[in-house]
Parts: structure tokens; sequence; C-alpha cells
């Protein structure tokens, strides 16, 4: 768990894996989510500023509590001249009343259409254990 002005950052063990093999081919990935981190920080918790705006976006279902978020802007350097528009997308929640945000899923858009929703649920299942 690593933490970052206050905040504490928890990945699970699938987004680790999903990091693995997307840093052979993203060699800056590690270094662009330090990044991403303090562009988080600045859209959830500045007070005049819309997480929308940032491209966090509040990822909606049904069964799904408040909280899960996906982040569809994401400049990753390897994929120079996309800026934002990299294709990389985050799946996270994020716990307000404690200040932590859990990185559940990373991918790109070209390799996967959707989020893992069952990952997310598995997730959810192990959290309130």
């Amino acid at each position: 768990m690593t933490e970052f002005n206050g905040i504490q950052f928890e990945e699970t063990d699938g987004f680790k894996d999903d990091l693995k093999k997307l840093r052979r081919k993203y060699r800056t990935l590690p270094d662009d989510i330090d990044n991403w981190k303090k562009a988080l920080f600045v859209a959830h918790f500045t007070s005049n500023i819309i997480p929308e705006s940032m491209g966090f976006f509040p990822l909606l279902h049904p069964d799904l509590p408040d909280g899960f978020f996906i982040a569809k802007k994401f400049a990753c350097r390897s994929l120079k001249g996309s800026g934002s528009r990299s294709g990389i997308r985050i799946v996270y929640y994020l716990e307000n009343i404690t200040l932590k945000i859990c990185l559940i899923e990373i991918y790109h858009k070209n390799q996967k259409e959707k989020e893992d929703f069952r990952r997310i649920v598995n997730w959810l299942k192990d959290e309130s254990r």
C-alpha cells in the first residue's frame, strides 16, 4: 500500500498482474500511474473540480454501490502523441471516509472492451469479510 497526500492507495492482485503484462509493452506505465495519482487527488479532493471533467467517471451499475470509478483519460508517455487519449483504462474504488483508493483493474481498450465486472464483485465480497 502506498500513500499520496494522506490518501492510501491499495492495488489488488489482479491489478498487479494486469500492470505486469502491460508494462512489457508500455515501459513508462509505473511512472505514469504515479502522475495519474496526482490528477486523481485533484479531481476527487479539490472542491471546485468535477471529476468527470478530468476523465474520472462513476461506474454505474445497479448491483454496485457508489464509489466505483473508471478513469478514461490516462496519459501514457509510451504512447507518444496520444496525450490523455492513450486508451488505458483504470477501474478503482474510492472510499471517502477512510481516504483509501483501491486500484482494481487496468487495461487497454484495444485489448478489452469493458471492465471485468466479476473481478469487481469478487473484490467486494473479499472486502466485506
